[in-house]
């Protein structure tokens, strides 16, 4: 005899018994409904690991606090535990490692140092940020100034061309290269005359040109 079943697996819809295929759907949708969980097993099963990760989590912040009170009480002479005593000393002597800490820097990416020398470091990057801004200025200054004398020079170098032009002053017709006398040429006789006497160029060339020698033929 068979034993009861619920209505959707029984059956009794017409030509059930003889039609395979109706039959192995029914087999394979019972199977699957037995294996898949439901709804509230995986609610519950996920809250499970939830707190699982929490008292995990709980667990290794408490042991890790504990021992750095402990540690910082062994420090400070409060309480001796050799353990703890023991572990500082270990963490001391890697840290005072120049190859230990040249690895901690290169995997961190970070620079260690003490605080003093952080804070000359600092100092000496603010120093070099205010002489830059002075030396902005200064080349700011520096550079109005060169304009000032570009233009000025563009006046000088005007007026020249026009006195170099002039036929009653005859500058056209100067030979620096020429004797001037004494064995000095004329070019010569116009540096003497600018350096001693602080002659203006154009007026010491007049002035070499007192001599004959001095202008082309």
């Amino acid at each position: 005899a068979f034993a009861a079943t619920s209505t959707s697996d029984s059956f009794s819809a017409p030509g059930a018994g003889k039609n395979p295929v109706f039959l192995a759907k029914v087999i394979a949708r019972k199977v699957l409904a037995l294996l898949a969980p439901s709804d509230e097993e995986d609610v519950t099963q996920t809250g499970e690991m939830i707190l699982i990760l929490k008292d995990v989590v709980l667990g290794i912040s408490l042991g890790v606090l504990t021992i750095s009170i402990l540690i910082f009480l062994d420090h400070r002479g409060v309480v001796h535990f050799q353990s703890a005593h023991d572990f500082r000393n270990t963490a001391f002597q890697l840290l005072s490692d120049p190859e230990t800490m040249a690895n901690i820097e290169e995997s961190s990416d970070l620079k260690f140092m003490t605080i003093a020398k952080y804070e000359s470091k600092r100092n000496e990057i603010d120093s070099v940020a205010e002489k830059i801004a002075s030396n902005e200025e200064v080349l700011k200054k520096r550079t109005e100034e060169l304009e000032a004398k570009k233009k000025e020079i563009e006046g000088i170098k005007d007026e020249y061309e026009k006195l170099v032009g002039d036929p009653l002053l005859q500058l056209g017709s100067y030979c620096g290269s020429c004797s001037w006398g004494g064995g000095k040429t004329c070019d010569a006789r116009v540096q003497f005359l600018k350096d001693t006497y602080n002659t203006r160029p154009i007026q010491a060339k007049l002035s070499a040109m007192t001599h004959e020698s001095c202008v082309k033929k």
